[in-house]
């Protein structure tokens, strides 16, 4: 099996599994057949070697101890001298001993930590003392060097998780004891949980952390979790429609499935963390910090129709409050929930001139057949006589290669769309071939820090064509690499099929103009301020990512429909930026982004996060009353899916919702069937479509003061 994959590929989503373990001896078979399959097929074309052993062995002890709280600085610096250029020999050889003894020393400097948090629970702690923080990101950090130092920090982290639930406390009712007891408890379980590791899920540690040393989307996925990505991409799933991962002993969310039930309720939102779950016949919230996400998974999923109680930590907590409850029904989620949709959007007109009639085609992912939705979406909006279109990729993770070339295609009459090239160098370039065109009329793509892969290709080749006016946040996810996946019992006789997937980087692509996505991402034509651009995220953070470089541009005939008219569309923006009150909260929203960057520390004194906590709910109520006292602002908007488009059916009248609080791009990636979002990033790329088709030839020319 092989599989091309340019989307983002987060496996979470799981179902349990009863096969039988594997044996030491199938475990060491595994291992040399990875190790050697993976320097022959990736991208890199490096032999496993002492320098990938040292990224091997470095990986292996992050996904064992992400925060750096487990294992001692000496630990390290043993392991390091130990294994440090031998796990590569190690592995070819079929040799996995490293990664149990690594793994057996790990445990047990867990059971110690285990032991020190059952000790705490029988302390006082005091949350008056000034200037005592917690650092909650110590991924760069260094490992405790003693005992005592470890210790230091474990007291910190108790007394961290201590104040979360004293603040989140109803009625100041908080009660100590419990709270340390649930504490203890966590600990407990991730100790038991890790003990209860089989030899797959050891392997599988291992050979992920080997996979990664190559590229960050390079994986080994067992023979259970290949069954769950089979699961996660036939795309039917019962539950809540959130793509979740671990993070930091959190369950958090990474991204919400369009159409959904979490989607449609919009009280998720990507980052948010999941710390305790209820079900029905549950007496009280489960507390899943630091529970294996399998288990917490297993746990959000049930039966079609039945509630699911979530207890998150909200990402943006902009109403002040540090926890809260809600409540999921549960649905099935499919493909159809997740395809192309169109909207059309009547805004007023000063008096004497014709008001904008504006379409937005939202694609949340390249899915099969994705272009031609999408062109039948376009067809209807140019009988609804629109007079320009959004393409909204904003929250496109990616996905099909061949639907990416063929949408760029229904705005462009032929030609080169994407360059590809592979480990030897070889480089083809894909065509659109079909001469139609679906839409010449003006075109804006909206983009943003998640748009990436497939979408980042689409928005390229329009910019660099001059087709489309690119506007979003200061640059795309930066995902330039082509994935795919390989059974490895097919590709090395001998062993059983059991024996999972290697998912591996085979190619790169580039720009029709020769540049590279890889970690540059695209960067819009006009900028909206955002606070995701001052955030650790995107392909240029991420570990091993593969560098960008260059290839000779591809012959394309330039339209050049968008450079003679980009000074003036920039100009325009930025001073409606100025007065725009939701682009003001944004900047307010990026100084306090780039605070907690510059210092990822917390107080452990209750009253100085008391007073933030009192700080943010102000901020919020100030937010709401300005909101509530804003002129209407009188644009009707009209919802068109795929049914009523081919059926030639009626639009339907929706409403207009906004951002709860904080006006940014960190949002659900669909709004329930009832609504349209219109963030603030929607709501200025509609007045940069309105001035662009303006400027255009033909049509009234926009005054400067627009």
């Amino acid at each position: 099996m092989r599989k091309l994959i340019l989307g983002i590929t987060i496996l979470a989503l799981t179902l349990g599994d009863t096969r039988a373990d594997l044996t030491r001896e199938q475990s060491e078979k595994i291992a040399r057949a990875v190790g050697s399959l993976i320097g022959q097929i990736h991208f890199r074309r490096t032999r496993l070697n002492d320098e990938m052993s040292g990224h091997f062995l470095a990986d292996y002890l992050k996904t064992l101890d992400f925060t750096r709280m487990i294992f001692l600085q000496g630990d390290v610096d043993t392991l390091r001298n130990k294994y440090k250029e031998k796990l590569d020999n190690q592995t070819l050889q079929g040799d996995i001993t490293a990664a149990h003894v690594i793994f057996e020393l790990y445990l047990k400097r867990l059971k110690e930590r285990r032991d020190y948090v059952q000790e705490l629970a029988k302390e006082k702690f005091d949350f008056s003392k000034k200037n005592d923080r917690f650092t909650t990101d110590r991924q760069k950090a260094s490992w405790p060097k003693t005992k005592a130092e470890a210790e230091t920090l474990w007291r910190a982290r108790v007394k961290f998780e201590l104040l979360a639930d004293r603040l989140a406390a109803k009625d100041g009712k908080f009660d100590l004891k419990a709270s340390q007891e649930k504490i203890a408890r966590r600990y407990d379980r991730l100790l038991r949980n890790m003990k209860a590791s089989n030899q797959e899920e050891i392997l599988a540690f291992y050979l992920s952390s080997m996979s990664r040393a190559y590229d960050p989307h390079s994986d080994y996925l067992s023979s259970t979790e290949a069954e769950n990505f089979r699961i996660n991409m036939n795309l039917k799933l019962t539950g809540i429609g959130a793509v979740l991962q671990s993070d930091d002993g959190y369950t958090k969310i990474v991204r919400i499935m369009p159409g959904g039930p979490a989607a449609r309720s919009g009280l998720l939102k990507a980052n948010d963390k999941i710390v305790a779950v209820q079900n029905d016949g549950d007496k009280e919230p489960v507390d899943i910090i630091e529970m294996n996400l399998n288990k917490v998974v297993q746990m959000i999923r049930g039966k079609k129709d039945t509630i699911v109680k979530l207890t998150i930590i909200p990402a943006d907590p902009g109403d002040g409050e540090t926890k809260k409850v809600i409540s999921i029904k549960r649905d099935v989620v499919r493909i159809a929930d997740q395809m192309a949709k169109a909207y059309v959007i009547e805004t007023p007109a000063p008096k004497g001139s014709k008001a904008a009639r504006l379409g937005v085609v939202n694609l949340p992912g390249f899915y099969q057949n994705c272009a031609r939705d999408v062109a039948v979406l376009i067809e209807r909006l140019k009988k609804e006589k629109v007079d320009g279109i959004v393409l909204d990729l904003r929250r496109n993770g990616g996905g099909l290669l061949d639907q990416a070339i063929a949408l760029t295609g229904l705005f462009i009459k032929n030609g080169p769309v994407v360059q590809v090239k592979d480990s030897f160098g070889r480089k083809i370039i894909h065509r659109d071939k079909d001469d139609s065109l679906a839409y010449t009329g003006p075109l804006v793509v909206a983009v943003s820090h998640m748009s990436a892969s497939a979408s980042e290709i689409v928005a390229g080749a329009l910019q660099d064509y001059g087709r489309a006016v690119v506007v979003g946040g200061g640059q795309t996810h930066g995902k330039g690499t082509v994935q795919t996946i390989m059974e490895i019992s097919r590709a090395v006789p001998g062993l059983d099929k059991n024996s999972g997937l290697l998912k591996f980087t085979i190619r790169k692509f580039y720009r029709v103009a020769g540049t590279t996505t890889q970690k540059l991402g695209v960067t819009p034509d006009i900028r909206l301020p955002s606070g995701l651009d001052h955030m650790d995220i995107g392909e240029r953070k991420l570990p091993r990512a593969l560098e960008n470089d260059e290839v000779e541009p591809a012959d394309i005939d330039k339209l050049n429909q968008v450079n003679p008219y980009t000074a003036k569309l920039r100009e325009n923006s930025e001073k409606r930026l100025k007065q725009d009150p939701d682009y003001k909260y944004i900047a307010e929203d990026i100084v306090r982004v780039q605070k907690q960057q510059a210092d990822k520390s917390v107080s452990l004194n209750e009253s100085e996060r008391r007073t933030e906590t009192g700080e943010n709910k102000a901020r919020a109520e100030v937010r709401k009353k300005e909101r509530a006292t804003r002129a209407k602002s009188g644009e009707k908007v009209f919802a068109l899916d795929l049914k009523a488009a081919r059926a030639n059916g009626p639009l339907k009248l929706i409403k207009v919702r906004l951002p709860d609080i904080s006006p940014n791009e960190n949002t659900p990636n669909s709004e329930p069937p009832d609504s349209l979002l219109m963030d603030a990033s929607l709501r200025e790329t509609l007045r940069i479509l309105d001035d662009y088709r303006r400027l255009l030839p033909g049509t009234p020319a926009i005054s400067s003061n627009n």
